[in-house]
């Protein structure tokens, strides 16, 4: 690091312990206002200070660290830190920026700056175990994430299977099949396989069921009846 940019870091340093100190008690528009102070203090040479945001998010995601990430921090240091490191493939940036996802969902400026199947926080999570199988901490996230929507879909059941706030289609189905293959893979041979058992199970009976109720609708009067007649000894 050159000098003038040492005296640059030091500078934007005292800004953000002054931010700092204003988040803690300050109004809001004096908040606001020494938070600008600091972005605007921030040098251009981001090999600089990105580590620094990065650590940031990471206290904030993996440790649940007490700090709240105001959306100007994160639209003008924070994604630009783990967007770098994300392309850059570097531990931890996909995760954070998952963990992050209610931000991301709030600017459309930094979402379009990710490839379409990454601007949520389940694609996040799929790009972090992409690219690091043993990123133990995205895998176990990511497996709840899908374990959460898989419950979803099946929770109105026995009137139907849901995807979204809505029925799923044929095709949907196919796609949460997909999912659930997904999500068996995900955690066959972890120590967790056998907690949802039941849930891929589950899936394995409704999905392709459904599908079939769904393509054959003129025949029942709901999937409540043809599950019924579907079981052993029931009408046909």
């Amino acid at each position: 690091m050159s000098e003038d940019a040492a005296e640059t870091m030091t500078a934007a340093a005292t800004l953000w312990g002054s931010y700092l100190q204003a988040e803690a008690r300050a109004p809001r528009n004096a908040k606001m206002a020494a938070l600008v102070s600091f972005l605007d203090a921030l040098p251009a040479d981001t090999d600089d200070w990105h580590p620094w945001a990065r650590d940031l998010a990471r206290r904030v995601v993996d440790e649940g660290a007490d700090f709240t990430i105001r959306m100007p921090l994160f639209e003008r240091a924070v994604f630009p830190a783990l967007i770098a490191g994300h392309r850059r493939g570097l531990p931890g940036c996909s995760r954070w920026l998952a963990g992050l996802a209610q931000h991301l969902y709030r600017s459309g400026a930094c979402r379009e700056q990710l490839p379409p199947d990454e601007r949520t926080e389940l694609g996040l999570l799929r790009a972090a175990v992409r690219q690091d199988p043993d990123d133990h901490d995205s895998r176990r996230r990511l497996v709840e994430h899908l374990a959460g929507h898989l419950r979803h879909s099946l929770h109105e059941l026995p009137a139907g299977v849901l995807y979204g706030m809505d029925g799923a289609t044929p095709e949907q189905c196919v796609e949460l099949e997909q999912e659930r293959d997904e999500f068996r893979a995900l955690v066959a041979g972890t120590n967790h396989g056998a907690v949802y058992n039941e849930l891929v199970e589950q899936c394995d009976l409704h999905f392709p069921a459904y599908r079939d109720y769904l393509l054959n609708r003129e025949t029942y009067t709901s999937y409540e009846d043809y599950l019924a007649r579907k079981e052993p000894g029931g009408q046909r």
